[in-house]
């Protein structure tokens, strides 16, 4: 078995289709390609796959990641290429490489998202940046396994950056903490977010005290 991580990026109408139908869709396209993928064990074997973070619903990806189990040895471009050949629109394989140590769901610690908005809301979002970094604590209401809690936030903003009118914000994801990108949105524009443009652009995992990208 050769464990191998695929880096993609996710755009057009496959960002609104949600996280099982992307796998399903994902899992056809390594079935067309001919790659000689690895399946499970039991009644209803699959493909050996998984993601590093699910995308919220409609949320494109500049870089993700996936785990994939191959069967057999084979070269890493070649695979690249026939994976492409064969994947849908919106999908593209940007590079495969050989894998060791834990899965990218289980390293992820971070991610960065970039928030585009609207000309006229620049300087009423620079300072609602400049003031939550400011924070100590930010406390929101937050849904939770058992019910809506108070929860402070502000530990889990990492970084925001505001350079007209593109915002960056490196936010706590993965499987021990994450904060919903649209949250910390709505806090800088003050208004519901469902119209708002967002992208997340990179995963990122810890390597001492350094967040470093999971390529």
């Amino acid at each position: 078995m050769h464990k191998v991580r695929i880096q993609f990026s996710k755009d057009g109408a496959l960002k609104f289709i949600g996280h099982l139908d992307f796998l399903r869709v994902f899992q056809q396209a390594l079935r067309r390609s001919g790659l000689p993928v690895a399946y499970s064990q039991g009644f209803n074997p699959h493909i050996l796959l998984s993601f590093a973070l699910p995308l919220p619903l409609g949320m494109a990806s500049l870089h993700d990641y996936a785990d994939l189990t191959l069967a057999e040895s084979t070269d890493m471009e070649n695979a690249r290429v026939r994976l492409q050949e064969y994947a849908p629109l919106g999908l593209t394989v940007l590079t495969i490489w050989e894998a060791d140590g834990r899965s990218a769901a289980a390293v992820t610690e971070a991610a960065d998202y970039i928030l585009t908005v609207k000309e006229a809301e620049i300087t009423t979002v620079r300072q609602a940046v400049h003031e939550l970094l400011a924070a100590k604590e930010y406390i929101i209401a937050k849904k939770t396994k058992g019910g809506i809690k108070d929860t402070d936030i502000r530990s889990d903003i990492i970084d925001i950056k505001s350079n007209g009118n593109v915002v960056t914000m490196r936010l706590s994801a993965g499987s021990g903490r994450f904060l919903n990108p649209m949250t910390v949105a709505a806090i800088l524009l003050g208004r519901d977010t469902a119209a708002c443009e967002m992208i997340r652009a990179e995963l990122f995992k810890k390597e001492g005290e350094i967040l470093k990208p999971l390529y």
